[in-house]
């Protein structure tokens, strides 16, 4: 794998969808490429129920698994996780044309037509730019001018939080040596790569929070933290606040603040006694 990640296939974790037409599933899988967790569900139910127990940040549905368009069923997850990016994979027809002008204001935010759209590149490329307004987009550009290897770095560690990555699998996806990614990330200001590991957990958990009905233990038990007691010790050692307090604070957007003012702190700190001027740090774009 090169060190060079820049698309959404590596840095994507879950995906859940809702789609009745096995053909769309295998064409889904092709764009992905299999690289990480797709969640089939049978109908809306299934699907909140997979959003709202796994750290799903896509969902990929068809409008029509039950021949009429199910707006409802669109409003009612969007209400309950407002943080979720939601595509429709659809088959065009002439009766659905008005359909889909409904689609956006029900809150989907990409389309995929069969036939059409869902060839592995471009089919890729809309669940990205409907994604690039998620958690992954937020800290691309909260990122921008950082070292490649480091933003790759960053973005695998939200985005495979749920998978408990140790320092050496991080390194592994990077393809880069454990030596060589800590050097690289103490050279930006951030952290080694346990507590970076750590801190992506916690961007994950933050945003799971947003989402206000979801518990502490809830979002504990999701992202495998050894209990909601060892969560919230860790919310205090590394963010002083409680889950409570990230909720309240802007969730994701605060953890990611917090993390970057750390850097910015450390990159200042290290330029002090060569020049006045601060070195270059990321910038607080969230």
């Amino acid at each position: 794998m090169s060190a060079r990640l820049s698309t959404l296939d590596e840095f994507m974790a879950v995906i859940a969808t809702l789609l009745p037409q096995l053909v769309h599933v295998q064409r889904l899988r092709a764009a992905i490429r299999d690289r990480h967790e797709l969640h089939e569900c049978d109908d809306w139910t299934a699907l909140t129920r997979t959003c709202d127990r796994e750290p799903v940040r896509v969902a990929v549905v068809d409008l029509y698994w039950q021949r009429d368009p199910d707006f409802e069923g669109v409003r009612q997850l969007k209400q309950r996780l407002p943080r979720l990016t939601l595509v429709a994979y659809v088959t065009i027809a002439p009766e659905r044309g008005h359909d889909l002008f409904d689609a956006g204001r029900a809150g989907i935010d990409g389309l995929v037509l069969s036939g059409q759209d869902d060839a592995p590149r471009p089919l890729l490329a809309i669940i990205e730019r409907a994604e690039s307004r998620s958690l992954a987009g937020l800290l691309r550009r909260s990122l921008d001018g950082v070292d490649q290897l480091v933003t790759d770095a960053v973005l695998l560690t939200v985005t495979r939080a749920h998978e408990r990555l140790s320092p050496t699998g991080l390194a592994r996806l990077l393809a880069q040596p454990r030596r060589a990614v800590t050097h690289r990330l103490a050279a930006e200001g951030f952290p080694p790569p346990q507590r970076l590991l750590t801190w992506g957990r916690l961007v994950v958990a933050a945003h799971m929070l947003e989402d206000s009905h979801r518990s502490a233990d809830r979002v504990a038990a999701t992202l495998d933290f050894p209990s909601g007691s060892a969560f919230r010790n860790t919310c205090q050692r590394y963010l002083h606040a409680t889950p409570g307090d990230i909720r309240t604070r802007g969730g994701a957007s605060y953890v990611v603040r917090a993390l970057l003012r750390q850097v910015q702190a450390r990159v200042t700190s290290a330029s002090e006694p060569r020049s006045r001027s601060p070195a270059r740090a990321p910038q607080l774009a969230v």
